[in-house]
């Protein structure tokens, strides 16, 4: 699961796979949960070009989501 959080205050949105960030950043909004991070990501995108803020999200998720899709990848050629 994946989550988007947003501060409005100091508009950022974060994407996240931690749910210890759901629970510790209080001040921070969920504004839409996801499956995938490809779709967490893209409603990150989307909010953030709406209201104009800034998107972070953790590199080592990003990374980890698309080595996953390789492997799938290279198990279905097999």
């Amino acid at each position: 699961m994946y989550w988007v959080l947003v501060d409005w205050k100091e508009g950022r949105v974060l994407v996240t796979g931690r749910p210890s960030d759901v629970d510790e950043l209080r001040e921070w909004d969920v504004a839409y949960e996801a499956e995938s991070w490809d779709e967490a990501y893209q409603a990150a995108l989307l909010i953030a070009d709406e209201e104009d803020f800034v998107v972070e999200w953790y590199l080592d998720e990003e990374i980890g989501q698309k080595a996953k899709k390789r492997l799938v990848g290279l198990k279905n050629v097999q």
